[in-house]
């Protein structure tokens, strides 16, 4: 992996990462001693956080909020995924393992408090008020460090605001901000369902990352749900299900999307035709290609390549 620092002052960095399955820009802001708030935009197929984070003394807190896109973590060989609206809090003594992206695309916003070097701003801003990060997290998780807070109308419009603010405020705005979170977490009673801590097995994981690779092995060719099931020896129930929790899709739905972020690599990197993609990935005709390629990509094959294409096409 290559790393280039972009920007770096006493408010924030910004660095760029890239390897062989893509790339990530992490703008981190140093808003408190000892806290971090960092906006992520991952395009990879893992990325580990610590490298961007200053290393922790002892006990830290790490929250994670899903903008966009799908991100995987793994605490005591067992996984939890946020989706799009979700928020994680973990409280550990240690740094946690890489994170991994079932998709290649996750926008979001991260948090790391180190509880040893931190003096409690919020007391500046809530003098009435005796709150830490530490008993807040707390609060939330209950008698777990770890927790999943499911998407809810307080946390999408929370972190949706610090999308909005403008990049040149952003440092002050977070000082701001970040008590309120805290506040929050510590003071607002979480509606019913919305805290979920359910975890998925390493052998679940494992199961649904092999068939995954399977079908990336075997992109071009007709894969049925059948197909799998007949492979890999599940009832199609568990494959469904298994795919659901990893990739939050069924695993039909998978492999057309699959199929399409290839067809689109084909498309920026290649001059091949439309016509020539779609019957290398096994459509009968253009007009069906482009009509599944534009329901999954949001684009048009000719649109798609307009805007993204890294080679000049004659």
């Amino acid at each position: 992996m290559s790393l280039s620092i972009i920007e770096n002052t006493r408010e924030k960095t910004e660095y760029v990462f890239t390897d062989d399955t893509g790339d990530a820009q992490i703008i981190v802001y140093h808003v408190f001693p000892g806290v971090e708030v960092a906006y992520d935009s991952v395009h990879m197929g893992d990325f580990d956080f610590s490298l961007t984070e200053k290393k922790f003394h002892e006990q830290f807190i790490g929250i994670h909020y899903c903008k966009e896109g799908r991100i995987e973590q793994e605490i005591n060989n067992e996984f939890f995924y946020l989706m799009p609206g979700d928020c994680s809090i973990v409280i550990q003594d240690k740094e946690g393992k890489t994170f991994q992206f079932p998709l290649k695309h996750y926008h979001g916003i991260s948090i790391s408090i180190d509880l040893k070097i931190w003096e409690n701003p919020l007391i500046k801003f809530l003098e009435d008020c005796d709150i830490s990060s530490l008993d807040a997290a707390k609060h939330v998780c209950g008698e777990d460090t770890h927790i999943v807070l499911r998407s809810s109308e307080q946390l999408k419009c929370f972190f949706a605001e610090l999308y909005k603010v403008d990049i040149a405020e952003r440092f002050t705005y977070l000082r701001v901000k970040l008590p309120e979170l805290f506040y929050h977490f510590t003071c607002v009673k979480m509606e019913n369902g919305k805290c979920d801590s359910i975890m998925v097995s390493c052998t679940q994981v494992d199961f649904v990352k092999n068939v995954a690779e399977y079908i990336s092995q075997n992109i071009n060719d007709k894969i049925t749900v059948k197909t799998l099931t007949k492979e890999f020896g599940v009832s199609d129930t568990y494959l469904q299900n298994s795919f659901r929790k990893v990739y939050g899709m069924p695993a039909i739905t998978f492999i057309r999307v699959q199929k399409m972020q290839s067809a689109a690599q084909v498309l920026i990197h290649t001059t091949k035709s439309v016509d020539e993609i779609a019957e290398e990935f096994g459509y009968e005709n253009e007009s069906k290609f482009s009509a599944a390629f534009k329901k999954i990509m949001g684009d048009s094959p000719g649109v798609y390549r307009k805007e993204h294409t890294k080679v000049k096409v004659l």
